[in-house]
């Protein structure tokens, strides 16, 4: 397993974390303690462990004397950014438009939501974005075999 697939399935796993802790903390704050969902919705606070996964090139560095990054990595980084940006436009796309169908013209939404939209877009660029290197790779180790 190379440097990439390490760093990808870091991510992965501290956004998996993090998003598991999120949704289990507005359950709890929601239905076992009963606060209002806007107030509930302060359990997103653990997407900031997302940020962590931003330490990965740190935790693995370079090995001496190994190749970091060839002609194949920079390919398949390439197509996950695409793949990953492609996602999160169709994904941003419609979190803007069905809230128009839904609730029409005249309705106004909360200026709280601006900032977890944006928060929402890193998670998903960065989720699909693992998932595009490891599912890569994983198709190419395939046919080797």
């Amino acid at each position: 397993m190379n440097k990439t697939q390490k760093i990808a399935r870091f991510k992965l796993i501290m956004i998996l974390t993090a998003l598991f802790l999120s949704v289990t903390a507005i359950g709890i704050f929601y239905f076992a303690i009963g606060l209002p969902i806007q107030r509930a919705l302060g359990g997103l606070g653990f997407i900031g462990i997302c940020g962590l996964a931003g330490l990965s090139p740190f935790l693995y560095k370079k090995e001496p004397g190994k190749v970091n990054f060839d002609e194949r990595d920079q390919l398949i980084h390439i197509r996950a950014t695409i793949v990953a940006y492609s996602v999160f436009w169709l994904v941003f796309t419609a979190a803007c438009m069905i809230p128009w169908w839904i609730l029409e013209t005249g309705a106004t939404i909360p200026v709280v939501i601006l900032p977890a939209m944006l928060a929402g877009g890193f998670v998903i660029v960065q989720l699909i974005h693992s998932v595009a290197i490891l599912i890569q790779y994983g198709w190419i180790e395939g046919e080797k075999s």
